[in-house]
């Protein structure tokens, strides 16, 4: 309880120095690594950053992990993209990877007409990677392994519209079927019943617990769901401009200007894309702040998250701020 409000403070306090400095503040960076090629994807849990890098002269793609504490930094999965130097014509890469502190998670894409996905995980104490899961869908289609955000507890993943929660040694701590195809998944704090959180192709937004038991489904329409986190206060859930916090009916909405997209949830606070920037929306007040600005084009993903500080990449470096 005191690390969680010595948390809750400091997000908070960041909160509050962030806003009123306009528009023109950007959240600057305490400690930065350097990769050999462009991150592709990234994601914090507490204070570790994990990130993918992309296609260098060494290899076709590769996984790091840092451990901002402790600086600990370690490369796994420099061989787990199969094939290619083939040059394939459907691509490959790694758009999806997290953490649970010190165990890495990510997936491998690559394919022609059909793209095949695998999911891999590794440690510092067993660098050595091992696949999860594999599965293939058409390229172009909705990638056929699903990669949450992970907590210190533990990762979800999905695989059509199976859910599995992984542990930090790397055990099942559940598997549940759905009711459809999982789209976005999300695991949520350590605190309370909620775990994981699921949108599922049909619309349905299910909410589950450690064990996997379903806590509660609300029902959108089909696809209408652009993202979903889990909070301390429930689910985290976007529709259009529209993010509500808790139930659809009794739960706090915030709109965000049109056409931004939530980029992570934290302490009653919304980091969201709007263009190539990415903001801060403290939820109450309604304050609102600029964190960083970056050189996209507007179907490239924003490599921005937070958890117990803020970790974001710019071509192929990584930056921090506690």
């Amino acid at each position: 309880m005191i690390r969680s409000m010595r948390r809750l403070l400091g997000a908070l306090a960041l909160v509050a120095l962030l806003v009123p400095a306009s528009a023109a503040a950007l959240l600057t960076p305490g400690r930065t690594v350097s990769s050999p090629a462009p991150v592709t994807a990234l994601s914090v849990t507490h204070q570790s950053v994990i990130w993918a890098v992309g296609r260098s002269k060494r290899d076709c793609g590769r996984v790091r992990l840092w451990e901002t504490w402790s600086k600990g930094l370690w490369t796994f999965g420099d061989k787990t993209i199969v094939g290619c130097e083939e040059g394939p014509s459907g691509g490959f890469g790694i758009a999806q990877v997290a953490n649970t502190g010190r165990r890495a998670f990510w997936v491998t894409n690559i394919g022609g007409n059909i793209t095949d996905y695998q999911l891999w995980t590794a440690t510092p104490t067993r660098p050595s990677p091992k696949r999860l899961a594999f599965a293939s869908a058409e390229t172009g289609a909705a990638p056929a392994i699903v990669l949450g955000v992970g907590t210190p507890e533990g990762v979800p993943y999905a695989v059509g519209s199976t859910v599995t929660y992984l542990g930090p040694d790397g055990s099942r701590l559940f598997r549940v079927d759905l009711d459809s195809p999982v789209r976005l998944l999300a695991a949520g704090p350590s605190f309370g019943a909620g775990r994981v959180i699921a949108a599922l192709e049909n619309g349905d937004v299910t909410v589950l617990s450690k064990t996997g038991a379903r806590l509660r489904t609300d029902t959108y329409e089909p696809d209408a769901v652009r993202a979903v986190q889990l909070a301390y206060g429930g689910p985290v859930v976007q529709v259009g401009d529209d993010v509500t916090i808790g139930s659809p009916t009794t739960g706090t909405n915030v709109t965000l200007p049109h056409g931004a997209l939530m980029l992570d949830y934290r302490e009653r606070a919304i980091v969201y894309r709007k263009g190539t920037q990415a903001r801060l929306r403290a939820i109450g007040s309604g304050a609102d702040a600029l964190l960083q600005q970056f050189a996209l084009k507007p179907w490239q993903p924003m490599l921005i998250s937070l958890d117990w500080g803020f970790g974001w990449a710019k071509g192929a470096t990584v930056y921090w701020r506690t």
